[in-house]
């Protein structure tokens, strides 16, 4: 009865042990997902932002006569 009792308690704490690291696994792959999507946000942000900067500082030159176009 000892025996099985202890071969048990093993059993579960090693379950346990894998439960957790499954658990761990996907929270930490969630993570990651959530700070990709945030940098790739934050990048995709900034890009438009700086066009807009950079067109209202530089607007396109108007073309007046065939000298322009060359």
């Amino acid at each position: 009865m000892r025996g099985s009792e202890v071969k048990g308690a093993i059993a579960f704490v090693l379950f346990m042990i894998i439960a957790g690291l499954f658990l761990f696994g996907f929270l930490l792959f969630a993570v990651v997902l959530i700070l990709i999507g945030l940098l790739l946000f934050l990048g995709f942000y900034l890009y438009v932002r700086l066009k807009l900067w950079r067109a209202k500082r530089h607007p396109p030159k108007e073309l007046e006569g065939p000298e322009d176009y060359f």
